[in-house]
């Protein structure tokens, strides 16, 4: 594609120079259009701007010659590359005026914004602009009862562009931990989300870049403000002030801490076609990030594209099993849910009833210990347990990634 830019600027430059074409007058642009005979490209040029599109055959049109104020093309020898047939044609026509133009790429910008607000999962708008900011106003959308009393889902619509939030102050793994603020309250509560897919600041990059299109003039700087979902996993013990946010209410979040999991151990497909994830108190919502992200994405581990992959869960009764509406969407997703518990309470319950050695035991998973990689994502006390039961698998340190919280 690159060479084909270049064929074409020369044979413009050419066209331009040629002793046949007539000089370019005051008030006049070049167009230079490249056309693919096997329907690969086509290619359209004003001044350095150029931009590919599919075409189906090839025209090649006639040498025109037209008097002061017309069209004056001119046509270039045909250009073999590869298997396709390259022509490039040169014609001179009126320029617009800047006004017009500018008025015209504002328009093209806002129906983008619009087209990638109405199909994506977050909202673009143009604001002043600020620079970084510590704390970002968020709302309340939703409130969801994981475990009536002691645990809720609450998601909130926060501010996510990076002309906004600092690359290092962002979610992008999952495992950070927010800070939440409400008047003279904080707290910091777990992320049950996946992170925000990098689609969603492409918008953002490329207006960074400060490309514009040639013919046009700079426009009055703007920050494009970028308001994406983000699941709270909010614990009544921990944080007391926000577990009883309700629909609508504002609050602030801060910076995301540097307490993400390092995933880079375990992310190799052809290495590890068997991941296995344990879960175990606040560690389920690293767990839910993990498993919801999606493939190819920041935060995934392309689960789909694996052999095997569990997620073994415990908690201390069946009431205290977080997410578990959740459960058939991960099973769709290629990922057996392993459950057990510390004990039933008087609850009913048919699974399994003791720690991750009895849950692994009772498991029917066959595996190779080089080719299975481990996420572990459990509170300290449990730690020592899975070093163990995964020392005694056989399956390498290396091969295992650690939620350190």
């Amino acid at each position: 594609m690159a060479s084909l830019m270049r064929a074409g600027s020369m044979l413009t430059k050419q066209f331009l120079s040629s002793s046949s074409s007539p000089p370019l007058p005051h008030g006049y642009v070049i167009t230079a259009a490249i056309h693919s005979s096997n329907g690969a490209f086509t290619s359209t040029s004003t001044g350095a701007l150029v931009s590919f599109a599919g075409v189906k055959s090839l025209q090649t049109p006639k040498l025109q010659n037209a008097g002061k104020g017309k069209a004056a093309g001119g046509c270039f020898r045909a250009c073999k590359q590869k298997r396709s047939t390259v022509c490039v044609a040169a014609s001179v026509e009126t320029a617009e005026s800047s006004s017009a133009t500018d008025i015209d790429v504002s328009e093209q910008r806002r129906a983008i914004l619009e087209e990638n607000e109405r199909t994506r999962g977050f909202t673009l708008q143009e604001v002043e602009t600020v620079g970084f900011q510590d704390w970002h106003p968020s709302k309340v959308v939703s409130v969801q009862d994981l475990i009536p009393g002691v645990l809720r889902c609450i998601t909130v619509e926060t501010e996510v562009s990076r002309e906004f939030v600092a690359l290092d102050k962002a979610y992008t793994k999952p495992g950070q931990i927010v800070q939440l603020r409400m008047g003279d309250k904080e707290a910091r509560v777990a992320v049950s989300s996946p992170p925000f897919s990098q689609d969603i600041n492409v918008p953002v990059l490329y207006k960074l870049r400060g490309d514009i299109p040639a013919g046009t003039t700079k426009m009055p700087q703007f920050s494009l403000s970028v308001k994406a979902c983000l699941d709270l996993h909010v614990e009544e013990a921990s944080a007391p002030e926000f577990f009883n946010l309700i629909e609508g209410q504002e609050l602030e979040l801060g910076a995301f801490e540097a307490t993400g999991l390092d995933l880079r151990p375990v992310m190799f497909l052809a290495r590890f076609p068997t991941l296995i994830i344990f879960a175990q108190g606040l560690g389920i919502a690293v767990a839910r990030a993990i498993v919801e992200a999606k493939d190819g994405d920041i935060g995934s581990l392309n689960l789909n594209f694996r052999n095997d992959v569990r997620l073994y869960y415990t908690a201390s009764k069946p009431s205290m099993l977080a997410y578990q509406s959740n459960f058939a969407d991960w099973e769709a997703k290629k990922v057996k849910v392993c459950t057990a518990v510390d004990e039933t309470s008087g609850e009913e319950w048919q699974g399994c009833v003791g720690s991750f050695t009895k849950l692994w035991d009772e498991d029917d998973i066959e595996y190779d210990p080089q080719t299975t990689a481990a996420v572990v994502c459990v509170e300290k006390g449990a730690r020592d347990e899975l070093r163990n039961l995964l020392a005694e698998a056989g399956i390498p340190q290396q091969q295992i990634a650690t939620w350190d919280y």
